[in-house]
């Protein structure tokens, strides 16, 4: 089954005017139906390189872009994990899962909105929630302007993530 969850982001900035505006809600495909609860940087002296999205245990997590998976299993913190491959090299980790979706497994591709488990709360974490990193050449990058861009409105940027928590 294909579920797409949606985060509707009302404040925008209108590419080209320099300020900002209402716009039109932007519809992103978002790997979870959930509250953003912690984002990308430094946390208690730590580095945090992805951000959490806060939803209960057993909520559905899906694909938010095409891609590979090239790996799916118990990994360190991260409990259990997939990370899939996108067709410009970049990977995206989904992690703290209760299990993983039928057919999900390493080599396989997935499409966009496809089922990829449910969240949990394995590994380290302080609740159930679902960890998303973005990585390029195996560095962290900030993945909310990713997932906030992935089915936007041509001419559209979203704001950045809400402050971290």
């Amino acid at each position: 089954m294909i579920h797409r969850p949606s985060l509707i982001l009302g404040l925008a900035l209108v590419l080209g005017t320099g300020s900002a505006a209402l716009a039109a809600p932007c519809p992103a495909t978002m790997p979870v139906a959930g509250e953003f609860s912690s984002g990308f940087g430094a946390r208690h002296g730590r580095p945090h390189p992805g951000v959490d999205i806060r939803a209960p245990i057993g909520t559905p997590v899906v694909a938010p872009s095409d891609g590979v998976v090239v790996f799916a299993g118990r990994y360190y913190d991260y409990g259990l994990m997939i990370e899939i491959e996108h067709a410009d090299g970049s990977r995206a980790r989904y992690a703290h899962l209760a299990r993983f979706a039928s057919g999900v497994a390493a080599g396989r591709p997935v499409a966009a909105g496809q089922d990829l488990g449910v969240v949990g709360r394995t590994g380290r974490t302080t609740g159930a929630n679902l960890h998303v990193e973005l990585r390029r050449d195996g560095r962290a990058e900030n993945p909310w302007p990713w997932l906030t861009r992935q089915s936007c409105i041509p001419g559209i940027e979203v704001a950045e993530a809400p402050a971290r928590r």
